[in-house]
Order: structure tokens, then sequence, then C-alpha cells
């Protein structure tokens, strides 16, 4: 059910192993994927998901399917995600899981680095954009595994060595039917792992069900070149690191690497030339000594509110865009009120912001598009302050995806950049 990236592979992988698979996808397929679906002999349905879905021994959801798929509700228990289905046919090495409400994507690449530095053959996917079934046939010292909260509510079975949760916060809910729903789907993934981690900010959320799982806190950076983990001081030599969101991503990446006998001072050293993956706190340019920072993979009010963070009060002019996920922003509206000097929004989110921010007076603009909101933040800011996009919401109103939004912001600021 469903017919995306992870289930494209799957299906071919399935296909080859000899197995029958009928395809049921709720939007209009592409004339490509009919094509290779013909070509393969799978049956299919588009524009809807009939009761035929029903007929099948085992049905594999893409993460886009809702718990309360009228479909998909009447046959839980025949329901698997791609993750199930490939892992328990082989498990391709010693697999680290790493789930959160942020910082998934950045942890699992810092944990792919550092151990391939260490000349360990290891490999990431899942939810991180390589579906698990590329790596089917693979033969791996270790799998960094990239987890939603939306796979962890369909998973049956995942063989999971470690698991780590980054953090829990307000998110997704949209698809989950409430915060609670949220965060027991993320706690799921200690029922599969065999050893467990999570940030200790997830303590509160984590009752006597789970006493074995080991805190980890966020890294304490002494000075712009030394951190403090374990009571222990190290160098950090590599600035992309010293943002607050990844002083919490590599503390999650010492705790579990040195609890697999990786000696952090040797970690420390082989993320030296580590770099980030795109639109997270990446500076695009310096104009008139006015920064300007693509954050656009802030999709939440909770990663807009660690974004600001690493900045001083009232140095921050703040870009915020994009669909809601139903979630509330009053929590951000307070760190606006301590860090930012002026806020332009557009988008769907302007009707769920604006009367917070003008009932808590806060200074902001409305606008029609990104080439206005880079225009009007660069009028506000001051030199030494922050233009920053961390839109605190999806991407789905106006761009494909955060990537494609993030993209547009860094070409309008090169255009600025150049007219300057």
């Amino acid at each position: 059910m469903g017919y995306g990236v992870s289930n494209r592979s799957l299906c071919k992988m399935l296909i080859n192993m000899g197995h029958k698979i009928f395809v049921s996808e709720a939007k209009p397929l592409s004339e490509q994927d009919k094509r290779d679906l013909q070509e393969m002999h799978v049956e299919f349905e588009e524009n809807g998901n009939t009761e035929r879905v029903l007929k099948a021994d085992r049905i594999v959801v893409s993460p886009s399917v809702k718990p309360d798929h009228p479909i998909v509700s009447r046959a839980c228990e025949k329901v698997l995600t791609d993750l199930d289905v490939v892992l328990n046919l082989r498990k391709p090495g010693f697999i680290v899981a790493v789930t959160g409400t942020n910082g998934k994507t950045t942890t699992c690449h810092m944990l792919e680095y550092a151990l391939s530095k260490f000349g360990k053959k290891v490999l990431t996917a899942g939810n991180i954009g390589n579906p698990i079934a590329n790596v089917h046939s693979e033969q791996l010292d270790y799998l960094v595994l990239e987890i939603s909260s939306f796979q962890l509510f369909w998973a049956k079975n995942l063989p999971i060595d470690v698991g780590i949760i980054l953090n829990i916060e307000p998110n997704h809910l949209d698809w989950h039917p409430s915060f609670e729903h949220y965060v027991e789907s993320k706690l799921k993934l200690f029922t599969f792992a065999e050893k467990s981690f999570a940030h200790e900010n997830c303590r509160r959320l984590i009752d006597e069900r789970w006493p074995n799982v080991v805190s980890f806190s966020t890294l304490k950076l002494l000075d712009k070149e030394r951190i403090e983990f374990r009571d222990q001081i190290y160098p950090l030599r590599n600035t992309f690191l010293r943002t607050h969101q990844n002083l919490q991503n590599l503390s999650a990446v010492l705790t579990v690497l040195e609890s697999l006998s990786f000696e952090p001072s040797l970690v420390l050293e082989a993320l030296e030339d580590f770099t980030p993956p795109q639109h997270r706190m990446q500076l695009v340019a310096v104009i008139n000594g006015v920064q300007f920072v693509d954050d656009s993979k802030s999709t939440s009010a909770a990663a807009t509110i660690a974004a600001l963070q690493n900045y001083q009060d009232g140095k921050v002019v703040l870009i915020l865009t994009g669909r809601g996920k139903n979630e509330s922003y009053d929590a951000l509206v307070e760190q606006i009120k301590r860090k930012v000097k002026y806020v332009v929004v557009f988008g769907e989110i302007v009707d769920l912001v604006v009367p917070l921010l003008r009932a808590s007076n806060i200074q902001f603009c409305v606008v029609e598009n990104m080439e206005q909101a880079v225009l009007e933040a660069f009028k506000k800011s001051n030199q030494g302050d922050t233009v920053l996009l961390s839109p605190a919401a999806a991407s789905f109103d106006l761009y494909a995806n955060y990537a494609e939004r993030g993209e547009h912001f860094v070409r309008v600021v090169e255009s600025l950049k150049e007219g300057a």
C-alpha cells in the first residue's frame, strides 16, 4: 500500500525472489511506474485503495498510511513495514537504529562517517532516503538505520542491536491522533532493541517498562574548542558540531560508540572533517555583516526553538513558513520573544502564528513568497544579526520537500549578495 521510494524498491526485491505482489496506490501512478509494474507482471490499482488489499497475506504500508485508514485498520495483524520484511529475511550486520523528533539524519550520518573512518563496512538506510531493500544483499559490519515514528507504529519485529532516541517533542500531530500516541510510537523502539539509549530529557516520558535505558545528556561546550563528556574534557575542532543541536547529536554518537568499545577521543578525531547534511543550520552567506542561515529542515516548533538557542537574544530575524502539523506554537512564541527582533511569515502557517505574534507584541510582517521574505528580513537586520530560515512547519504548501525550500532560500540569498 503506497508505491513510494521504499515500497518501489521492496517490490522489485520481492518479485526477484518469486513473491506475488499487488500494488495499491491512493494517488495516480506515474506512467513510468505503470510500465515498470506491467513489465514485472504486477497487478495494481491507483486513485484509491479498495478491499482487494484485504485479500493479501501480508500488507506492507508506506509510512504515509495513517492508523485510522479505513482499509488497513481492519487488518492490522497483517500489516508490516519494509523494514520488517527485509531485516527478517536477512540481517545485513550489527544494527544501530536512531529515532527522535530532530537530529536523526545528522546522527546517522555521523555514526556512518565515524565507523567508516575506523575501517568498518557501514551503510545508512531506512527513513534517511536509502530504502532498506537496497541493502538486502550487503554484508556489513554495521547498518545504521533511521526510523520514523510512522515506521515504528506499524513495525512488528525489528532485529535491532542498539536503539537510540535523541529527543521527543510534539511533531507529526497531523498523522498521530495525539502526542501520547506519538510518544508510544517512539518508545516502541525499546521493544526491539537489545540495548537502548535515550537523551535525559526523554526520561519524563519513559516509564517503569524500560528500566535499563541508558541516558545521555547534551555535551557541555566549555569554550569554542573544548567539550566535556562524562567528566572528561576533549577538543572539538569541527566547527559544524558546535551548534546546540549537534552537541546533542554528538553526545548520542559518543555514548553509543563508547559502549561499542570505540574511544571517545578517537571518535572526535574521526569526525574532525565531518560535514552535516544540507539545510541544517547551514551558513549560506554573509552580506554587509549579516549572516544568512538555511535551517529549512526545522519542520516543527521544537526544531526552531532549538535552532534559536544558538543565538544571542535579539540578534535574529526569523523566517517562518510552511504547513503546520497540528502542534502548539505557544512555546515557540516564548522563544521568539527572547531571541528574535523581527519575524517574516508566509505560506499556510500565517493563519496559525500571526494571531500569536500579534498577541505577544512581536514585530512581524506577512509576505507572499521567499523572495519577498529574504528582502524584508535583510531590511530589518543590522550588522552582527542573523537572518534565519527555520520554518517551524512542513514544506508541502509551496514546495515538494524541505530541501527544495532550502535551495530556493539559498538561490535568493545568493542573488541578493550579487546585487549588494
